[in-house]
């Protein structure tokens, strides 16, 4: 299933309200009863004046602390562990392995000298690190891919399990950032924005407040 706007709000409004309509419905490992709809993918087009709307939808909630845009940027662009995070993309993206800067060692080099490439590929998931049957922390972002469509820079980011009410107004706007960083270093437009979420997911004690942002 594939849900495509240039509206960030209305595409994260329809993709809580199929998830509440035609989701499964199972019981997480924390006990938790979730909805779920396999391999939704959700496709933003070029059109990204308000990305971080969903953010501040939830920040004016005040039921709860949600990070800040600069904290997710951090998050996002720090090579260094967060001392109060189990993980963080930015090590990952720019420290992998505290050996490798997956962009400006690899993706915009790449993409300068080959613009057609399918090999523009960086990878969050460590399996030193997280392959271990204890760890239930591991990245939500397994891979990001970007390829150069008609001289714009496109993005489709693969998400193991996403919380699409909590977790994925951060996850668009972090890799938005990501993907408008290396557009201004390869000087050319942002394309579109696919997630793919292989559990996109809602959590049943949280209907009421959906139901408050789906209005």
């Amino acid at each position: 299933m594939e849900l495509i706007n240039d509206d960030v709000m209305a595409l994260w409004k329809n993709a809580l309200t199929l998830v509440i309509k035609q989701g499964e419905e199972f019981k997480d490992n924390d006990g938790r009863i979730c909805l779920e709809e396999n391999n939704l993918v959700l496709t933003l087009t070029e059109s990204t004046p308000k990305i971080s709307e969903p953010i501040e939808r939830m920040i004016e909630r005040k039921k709860w602390i949600y990070p800040s845009k600069d904290e997710l940027s951090n998050i996002m662009f720090k090579e260094y562990q967060a001392p109060t995070y189990d993980y963080t993309y930015g090590r990952r993206i720019f420290s992998f392995g505290d050996t490798l800067d997956q962009i400006n060692s690899f993706i915009i080099p790449l993409l300068k000298e080959d613009s057609s490439s399918r090999r523009a590929v960086i990878v969050l998931y460590d399996p030193i690190e997280d392959s271990n049957i204890t760890n239930k922390n591991s990245p939500g972002i397994i891979y990001i891919q970007f390829r150069i469509k008609q001289n714009k820079l496109c993005l489709n980011c693969h998400i193991r399990s996403n919380d699409l009410f909590f977790g994925w107004p951060a996850n668009i706007y972090q890799i938005y950032t990501l993907q408008k960083f290396i557009a201004e270093k390869l000087k050319i437009e942002r394309g579109n924005i696919s997630t793919i979420s292989n559990s996109a997911h809602v959590f049943k004690d949280d209907l009421e407040e959906i139901n408050k942002i789906i209005g």
